[in-house]
């Protein structure tokens, strides 16, 4: 029989209180076990705890973890060697068990920061800084400690401390372990290829990633392979850019295993710390204890050359000064670098390795690292070729790459060209050719745009690409595909939006049907524009979906066929110089056209579409095809029909509907029983569904305001419509005319565009004039005047905004000087509605 959860609750309560206080009293007795000692010297008095391995045997040399503690734990009192296992991490008994060592717990004193804050490249060491190399000297001094496998780590302040140490002396550590601490771009270059795995949490506002990630992928910049194991390479200053989640535990274990020297981990929802996670990670005590203080002149390869071409069995050679009996593993990357795989052994006095090229696929990129190991198995030299080719009987496929960077890093390409660095190689040297294409729907389907000739090298070459006569998209590909004259390869870049600047095209005119859609036109090259009439209509698939086609009327040739709508951004295809933006509002919302269009009223109405959920009660809104208008009476004129448990009311208004000017019956949930909307009351209008039955065709919110409707004040409903195959635009292929401006200094942009919300419309004046400022919606009704009247030099601004209303606005701003010259400007506002 279960037991009642008071009775389980109290049981689990106690479990984990006893859990907790035993973790609590296992951390307090590994804490115990450090040595509280006191240095004097650089100007200081400095606390240190020391752990030193249990059965301490002074024949054997043990390794020696240094650990820096954040800002909150200075001072002098100890109190740095408990909080977040920095340091009792290291000396837990099941990690000494597998890896006994050393942990050296320095305490700066009050006041004081482990580095000055400043780039190394241009500050000295500070005195703690001097005093902790003190410490150091003295206990390896008084114990046996193995110089090679010295690794400093540290939080927080101590994370500076342990990029600015780790930097300034690469000699002195085996590895370094920086966490939530800032680093220098000029550091990197120091740090040469000293292991470092570094940790950071990307919504940490006290140290921002940014100032590990910008040094990690500075060394990567320089040829250091990085293992990121949550997100990736990311714009410097970005916040959780690319964060796919953590690599899986097998793959982060094979890196590991692979001897990976450079390592960042940061986590996405994680902020300053949490640290004590980070410290008991599992692979983290094997990876640190398996570095070596690497010696540069252990192992030095000799062949393959840069540049070699090899075939068959071909001899991996190298130089040692180690011992002739020590162990030289052999691995390959056939793809520059990006992965290793262990391909045999030898001793370093044999000073070569048979690599069987054959069992390997042909690869213009390949790499071979050795690495030689002490008699632990710990690598203590390395050595990597130059790149070469792996070329056997047959003809392989080239290889290519696209350095995708540069689109991905961006908010959105706008400049007219980009140099595309692409990667292109042949295994066996072949001249090649390169097609680049151009997606604007995401790489569903391609254009070619240019091929050009290259020479097969194995690094990146530049490729010019011109991307203005090319349609915007929110979601661009560029693709490179690359031919040997037999074999291809293909590349692509990550989605981007391109946003090109345009010129405003010619204004489309509806001239059949009265769907709430736009055309915009825009102009990508004027010398190709015809002058000829185009003719925009649409058609709906049996499965809902929308496309449009073009035709040039003049030509009698159809330019454009089955385009998808646009998103606000995707352009159509080029034609004649020109490319449309063509956007559909959904149907089940109201357009700029609803209000208040009589009387003084200000009530506020929220008009909703769609789905309504009304008690237990789901009521699908009908799209339908008529505008509603409401009018306020003075004496009673109908009554509202009972429905959804909303009993009937009298009503001192009437709905009716345009097209055949006949009321409509209505659903009137009225708070305060006077007949009329007020504060809180809902109604919803009714009208003849696909069956003829009356259902909901709108609900009808309403919300306070200072002057309540009254008998005249009329309130009129135009609802979206969607572009169907009634709908018909037609515009000409001409360049705008544009009036002359007298001062040539009248502007006019709205921001953001577009929009979900309000928008701010600047414009500015060179001199004194009357300013009108009006929006229109793209039927050509006016739907608000923003100013007019007298207006002085200089800039001005208004915020709009269209409540939830969606589509194309044009704003037009007309001045007319002291002189009687009149000048006008229009912007469009896409807006996305709420």
């Amino acid at each position: 029989m279960p037991q009642p959860r008071s009775w389980v609750a109290p049981f689990a309560l106690v479990a984990v209180s006893l859990l907790a206080a035993g973790a609590a009293s296992a951390q307090s007795d590994i804490v115990d076990r450090f040595e509280r000692r006191t240095f004097e010297g650089r100007g200081l008095t400095v606390s240190y705890g020391l752990f030193v391995p249990e059965n301490y045997d002074p024949a054997v040399a043990y390794p020696l973890v240094l650990a820096l503690h954040g800002a909150g734990e200075r001072g002098s009192d100890y109190r740095h060697l408990g909080p977040h296992r920095l340091a009792t991490s290291w000396a837990d008994p099941a990690r000494q068990a597998d890896h006994p060592a050393f942990v050296l717990v320095p305490q700066v004193p009050s006041g004081l920061r482990w580095t000055s804050d400043e780039d190394p490249d241009t500050s000295p060491l500070v005195p703690i800084e001097l005093a902790t190399l003190d410490i150091l000297d003295a206990v390896e001094a008084e114990f046996t400690v193995d110089p090679d496998r010295v690794y400093v780590v540290g939080l927080s302040l101590g994370g500076h401390g342990t990029w600015d140490l780790a930097s300034r002396l690469p000699g002195r550590f085996a590895a370094a372990v920086p966490m939530s601490g800032r680093g220098f771009v000029s550091q990197a270059d120091d740090l040469g290829d000293l292991p470092v795995w570094a940790f950071t949490g990307e919504t940490d506002t006290v140290v921002p990633p940014s100032q590990t990630r910008r040094l990690v992928q500075a060394m990567e910049d320089l040829g250091r392979r990085v293992v990121y194991t949550h997100c990736r390479r990311a714009p410097v200053e970005a916040r959780a850019f690319d964060c796919p989640g953590p690599i899986s535990a097998d793959s982060l274990a094979a890196a590991v295993a692979a001897r990976a020297r450079l390592i960042y981990t940061s986590e996405r929802s994680t902020g300053h710390g949490p640290w004590a996670p980070w410290f008991d990670h599992p692979l983290l005590a094997d990876w640190l204890f398996s570095k070596v203080r690497l010696d540069p002149d252990a192992i030095a390869l000799t062949a393959p050359a840069g540049g070699a071409r090899w075939s068959g069995t071909e001899a991996v050679a190298w130089t040692s000064t180690r011992d002739a009996a020590a162990t030289v593993e052999v691995w390959l990357s056939r793809n520059g670098g990006r992965d290793w795989a262990q391909v045999g052994a030898a001793t370093a006095g044999a000073g070569s390795f048979a690599l069987a090229t054959g069992a390997v696929a042909d690869t213009p990129t390949a790499l071979v690292r050795l690495y030689v190991l002490d008699a632990d198995g710990r690598a203590v030299g390395i050595s990597t070729s130059a790149p070469f080719a792996i070329d056997n009987p047959g003809d392989a496929a080239p290889t290519v790459r696209v350095d995708d960077e540069p689109f991905r890093f961006s908010d959105a390409v706008t400049a007219p060209s980009v140099d595309l660095r692409v990667l292109a190689a042949d295994p066996e040297g072949q001249p090649l050719q390169a097609t680049v294409r151009y997606s604007a729907d995401g790489g569903a389907s391609f254009s070619d745009v240019r091929t050009v000739s290259l020479v097969s090298r194995p690094e990146f070459q530049s490729v010019p690409l011109a991307l203005s006569g090319l349609p915007n998209s929110a979601r661009a590909v560029v693709e490179v595909a690359l031919s040997d004259g037999t074999n291809t390869a293909v590349a692509r870049t990550a989605p981007f939006a391109k946003t090109t600047p345009r010129t405003a095209g010619p204004a489309a005119t509806r001239t059949a049907g009265s769907g709430s859609g736009s055309v915009a036109v825009r102009v990508v090259d004027p010398a190709a524009l015809t002058d000829h009439r185009y003719r925009v209509t649409f058609a709906v698939g049996t499965d809902g979906s929308k496309t449009y086609s073009v035709a040039d009327l003049d030509a009698g040739r159809t330019v454009l066929r089955d385009v998808a709508f646009s998103d606000g951004v995707s352009e159509s295809p080029v034609f004649d110089g020109l490319t449309l933006v063509v956007e559909d509002p959904a149907e089940g919302s109201a357009s700029a056209a609803t209000g208040w269009t009589t009387g003084d009223t200000d009530l506020g109405v929220a008009v909703s579409g769609g789905s309504v959920r009304l008690s237990i009660l789901t009521i699908d809104l009908l799209a339908t095809e008529d505008d509603y208008t409401l009018t306020m009476t003075d004496a009673v004129a109908g009554r509202s029909v009972e429905r959804y448990r909303i009993p009937e009311q009298d009503l001192r208004f009437r709905v009716t509907a345009a097209s055949d000017g006949a009321a409509r019956q209505v659903v009137f949930d009225d708070l305060n029983d006077d007949g009329r909307p007020g504060p809180g009351d809902t109604l919803f209008i009714l009208d003849s569904d696909s069956a003829g039955a009356q259902a909901p065709a709108w609900r009808l919110q309403f919300s306070g305001g200072a002057v309540p409707p009254g008998a005249g004040d009329v309130f009129t409903l135009v609802p979206v419509r969607s572009l169907g195959p009634n709908d018909v635009f037609e515009f000409l292929g001409r360049a705008v005319a544009t009036a002359r401006r007298p001062d040539g200094r009248l502007r006019l942009e709205a921001y953001p565009n577009p929009s979900a919300g309000p928008v701010t419309i600047s414009y500015h004046l060179e001199r004194p004039g009357r300013a009108a400022l009006d929006v229109y919606d793209a039927l050509g009704r006016h739907v608000a005047s923003l100013a007019d009247g007298p207006a002085g030099a200089g800039p001005s601004a208004v915020m709009w905004d269209a409540g939830g209303a969606a589509g194309l606005f044009l704003v037009r701003l007309s001045v007319q000087s002291e002189g009687g010259a009149v000048e006008t400007l229009t912007r469009s506002i896409v807006r996305s509605g709420r």
